[in-house]
Parts: C-alpha cells; structure tokens; sequence
C-alpha cells in the first residue's frame, strides 16, 4: 500500500509498505478515506521530537473505515466508519479508568517515532489501531451526518482545543489571550470562546492574525515585543486572566507570563522538546501566577464534545483547511505547510 514515509532529516516520500493487520487481538486496521498534516509531523522531520526512523510511516490525524478487527475488538465490524485518535491509550490502567487518557502509562502516539511506541502512522491507505474500544470513535448515532472533514480534527487538534480550554480553568468573565494563529492556536481559541470568555488571538505572522480575525470571528491584538502593552490596552490595563502558548518556543512563554494579570494563568499547550527556560522564581512567586502544562492532548477525554459542537453548528472546523490533496503529493504539501503558504493540508489517499 502507498503511505507517507519519513525520509530523512526535513524530508518526506510516498512509498509503498506493508499492509497493515492486527497483531493483538483488540487491534482493528482502518482503510484510511481522509488524513492531514500537522505541526507535530514538521516537529518530526526537524528533529525537536526525535525518535523517527527512515521508512517509518508518519501522520496521526484520520478518518476511515473498519476493514480488519482481532478477536477482541467485538465492537467494530467491517464497513464501520470511525475517527482515530491520534493518542493511544490502553483503557484500563488507573489513568484512563479516571479519565486522563493523556497519562496513560502504557501511552503511546500514532506516527510518532520510538519515542513514543514506534507505531506506523495514519498518512496511509490503511492503519492499525491498538486497543481499538479506546482510540476509535465509531461515527454513528448523532456523529452519523458528519462528513470526513467536518470531524477529521476532533482526534487531534480541536481536542487538544477543548483539553486546552478546560485545563486552563476558563470562566465566562475572564479575559482568554491565545498566542499563535495556527490550528492549534485558533481551536484553542474555539474551546475558549465556547465558555463564554472573551478571546484574544495574537500572531506575529499578519496573515495568519487576519485570518484568525476576518474567517474564524476572534478579537486580534499586535503580536510581537509590544504584546504586553497591547493586551493592556485592550483589558483597560488590567492585563488577561489568562493565556495560552499554542506555539511551543520559549519567548512565547516569556510573553505570556508579561501578558498576564498578577495571580493569573499561564498554559503551555504548544510542543517543547529539549528548550530551557531560565525561570525568574522571585518574580513568578511575588506575582503569584499559576503555568501549567497540558502534555499530549486528552483526546478520548473531549472528542466527543467536540464533535456534538460540530454536529449542532456550534462551530465549523473546516474553514482551517486551505489545500487538499492526494496522499501521493504529500511532499508538496509538506512544502506548503513548512513555508505556511498553507495553514492545513487534508489529503486522501
């Protein structure tokens, strides 16, 4: 079968490897009909999460359909239609019985190296899934009407919105700023919004600032050095209640921290691997601000929500997609995606 294969340091190719089959007995393989490129997958091909090796299949955002289920995934029959989870979680152990599937301690990602359970990844025309009860969400019932794009990023992205947003504790009158117009950045603003908050979006980049503006209806602020003064302005001096990294690189954090008011919230959502931050720890504690860290996203924990709220048009996840394409053009839109002359690529085998 052709997948998307990791070639290197910066580089991707479509290759043909092994059809997939389960290999435990709660294992189902999915004939993948839609997938997508991520940031983590740029964070694979350069290094800041290291692990993958050449030849392994990359991508853990999609939509398919059941074509293989192990013994002991009685619940999926051939035909059934369901999303992945990029997060592959056991379902058994402590952590997933109370809800933390993101802590699971058998935790392991789709297409993400050794690092983290070395499984072949969704980029593909088809794709196992261990523990399959867990990590897919059969689209039935209520889920049935939506199309593949409409709940492709419910098993990655906007989850990791909705994660985002009830991790950081948001409350209808409090004052959201959410750093980097990405998807992430922008489906975090989405989880915020839905509380009631009022949200403000800042990226350096202006097209990215004018879109999350003029097609995803946020408030915008100027990024840059001058953030902190320009969140004061918009808060009357008063600075956000909180803010959330949705880029991963250490100034950002840095910024944050300045954008927020004393005793306010600061959460990392974006990707770190092996960057240091000197921590002022006098001026964090005189301040009394509060930085958390999300971890991988808590998919099983929010996908459902997330795809109610598509369901009932509380919000529309496909206006981030910018190109679609063939899975066999993947390294083009691996290009695309590296320059941001795209901001999310959808591909189909």
């Amino acid at each position: 079968m052709k997948a998307v294969v990791f070639a290197g340091p910066g580089a991707v190719a479509v290759e043909d490897v092994p059809e997939p089959r389960p290999v435990e007995a709660d294992d189902a393989v999915v004939a993948v009909n839609t997938t997508a490129i991520c940031g983590s997958d740029l964070h694979l091909l350069d290094g800041k999460t290291p692990g993958m090796r050449p030849g392994s299949v990359i991508g853990h955002e999609f939509v398919g359909t059941v074509v293989a289920a192990g013994s002991g995934a009685t619940s999926f029959t051939e035909g059934q239609r369901v999303l992945g989870s990029f997060l592959i979680a056991c379902g058994r152990c402590p952590h997933c019985s109370a809800g933390r599937y993101n802590f699971c301690l058998e935790r392991r990602a789709l297409g993400m190296g050794s690092l983290s359970g070395d499984l072949d990844g969704a980029q593909a025309e088809a794709v196992r899934v261990p523990h399959a009860a867990t990590n897919l969400l059969p689209m039935d019932a209520e889920l049935e009407t939506l199309d593949d794009e409409q709940v492709l990023f419910c098993g990655d992205i906007l989850a990791t919105g909705f994660y985002a947003a009830a991790l950081s504790e948001i409350g209808a009158d409090d004052t959201v700023l959410v750093i980097g117009a990405g998807p992430v950045g922008l489906f975090c603003a989405a989880g915020a919004r839905r509380t009631g908050a009022r949200v403000l979006v800042a990226d350096s980049d202006a097209d990215r600032a004018r879109f999350a503006g003029d097609q995803m209806g946020f408030e915008t602020v100027a990024a840059g050095a001058d953030l902190p003064d320009a969140v004061l302005a918009a808060t009357s001096g008063a600075g956000a209640d909180i803010a959330l990294d949705a880029v991963g690189a250490v100034p950002v954090v840095k910024l944050a921290t300045r954008c927020v008011r004393d005793g306010g919230r600061v959460t990392v959502v974006g990707v770190y691997g092996a960057e240091r931050y000197e921590l002022p720890m006098g001026r964090m504690w005189v301040r009394g601000l509060d930085i958390r860290f999300s971890g991988m996203a808590n998919v099983q924990a929010h996908w459902r929500d997330c795809a109610a709220a598509v369901a009932v048009g509380e919000l529309d996840p496909t206006k981030v997609i910018t190109h679609r394409i063939a899975l066999d053009d993947a390294p083009r839109g691996y290009e695309l995606f590296r320059a941001r002359r795209a901001l999310k690529v959808v591909m189909t085998p």
